[in-house]
Formats: structure tokens, C-alpha cells, sequence
């Protein structure tokens, strides 16, 4: 008779518990705010312009000479390549989350050219290190990144 008494307590004790426990979880699922502003729409996440040439306007903040041809091309199997003024160059290159890009090791020519090519050729490689942020502005293509900035422009 006793073990009979002491279940009946530690069940009376166990329910109560359970009924304490619901009611300070408070009540369900509270209503939505009628007044309050829908919530922010995340970025769009633009899709990179694959199978298309681009030509370097701009380094750093500088235009780059007439006449000096610095290119780059992502094709669709992920494949960028392109010209630096001086060297052929190609990598692995592909957008990934956030509109970055993640770049490869390149595979570059050794032909050596005059000092403000092999400039050039150093800035424009190392700006596409580091997984940089690209966009499409006014038509352009934008990278930047924690090793420079460039601005290029559709090529014909």
C-alpha cells in the first residue's frame, strides 16, 4: 500500500509540474504586428556574366593607357582566361555566394615586357585574388577586392 501512495505523489508532483511548465512558457504564437513594416527583402544575387569578354578600363583608380589590351573571359565551364598586356593567363574562376569570386592558381606565358606592362599585368592578377566582390554597374563589370579594384568594360 505504501509504494501505491508514494507513485500517486510523484505523479500528482510530475503533472503538476507539467502544468507549471506550460504556463510560464507563456501563450502560443503571438499575432503579427498589423503596423509593422514587412520584413527586408534579402540582396537579389545577380548571376556573373558567363561566355563574355571583358577589357580593363581601370586599375586602382587609373585608367589604363590607350591602346593596351588587358582582357578577361569566364566561360561556362568556369574557365577564366584572358590577356594581360604582356602574358596569356588562365585559372579556374567561378561566383561563388555573395556575389565573390574565387580564383584558382593561374597558368601563365613568360614572355617579359617593358616595366608599366609587368605593372600592369601584377595589379591585374592580384586583384583577382582574394576573393574579390564583383558587380554589374552601368554595363561594367566591377571587382574589388582586398588587393585592388578594377572597372571593365564589355568587349566587342
Amino acid at each position: 500500500m505504501h509504494m501505491r501512495k508514494s507513485l500517486s505523489v510523484v505523479a500528482v508532483a510530475a503533472a503538476a509540474l507539467c502544468f507549471a511548465a506550460v504556463a510560464y512558457a507563456g501563450p502560443g504564437p503571438q499575432t503579427e504586428d498589423k503596423d509593422a513594416p514587412p520584413p527586408p527583402l534579402p540582396p537579389l544575387q545577380k548571376n556573373f556574366p558567363l561566355d563574355q569578354t571583358w577589357s580593363l578600363r581601370e586599375l586602382n583608380g587609373k585608367p589604363v593607357p590607350a591602346g593596351v589590351d588587358v582582357s578577361l573571359k569566364i566561360d561556362g565551364t568556369l574557365r577564366g582566361s584572358g590577356y594581360t598586356g604582356c602574358n596569356s593567363f588562365s585559372a579556374t574562376m567561378y561566383p561563388v555566394k555573395d556575389q565573390h569570386l574565387a580564383v584558382g592558381p593561374y597558368a601563365l606565358t613568360k614572355k617579359q615586357c617593358d616595366k608599366n606592362a609587368m605593372a600592369l599585368e601584377a595589379g591585374f592578377l592580384t586583384g583577382l585574388l582574394g576573393s574579390p566582390v564583383w558587380d554589374l554597374v552601368n554595363g561594367d563589370l566591377v571587382i574589388k577586392g582586398p588587393r585592388g579594384s578594377m572597372r571593365l568594360a564589355r568587349s566587342l
